[in-house]
């Protein structure tokens, strides 16, 4: 991982304050958003930060004033810090279940069931 990210506080021992149960990818997913959120911040980009990452005026405030600890501590609930957000043009290519960029062995999974599922159907009968 990069140096910027500050590892997880071990499982057990008596220097534990990690809570049990919390997922490690989600734990630094939301450290990542709260990270970039924290800097665009500080660095002046409030309107980026809610443009981007969907933040209101409120969390930007928020956020302004917690010192890195408390985003730790904050990234460590068992739900995403955040919500995914997709462009609506891309909703119909995910509601028919087609990759981007299709790959194509995926393609020729997906003939493959289309055909198995025919031939199945016709020996059913």
């Amino acid at each position: 991982m990069d140096e910027r990210y500050w590892p997880l506080p071990p499982k057990s021992g008596p220097c534990s304050d990690r809570v049990i149960g919390v997922d490690d990818n989600i734990y630094y997913l939301n450290l990542d958003y709260l990270i970039l959120a924290h800097e665009l911040i500080q660095s002046g980009r409030q309107q980026q930060a809610m443009v981007s990452l969907g933040l209101t005026p409120e969390a930007v405030n928020i956020l302004a004033k917690m010192p890195i600890d408390q985003l730790k501590v904050l990234a460590r609930s068992d739900v995403l810090s955040f919500a995914p957000r997709f462009p609506v043009s891309s909703w119909p290519s995910f509601l028919r279940n087609e990759a981007v960029g299709s790959d194509p062995f995926e393609q020729r999974a997906r003939r493959l069931r289309m055909v198995l599922s025919k031939s199945g159907a016709k020996h059913d009968s």
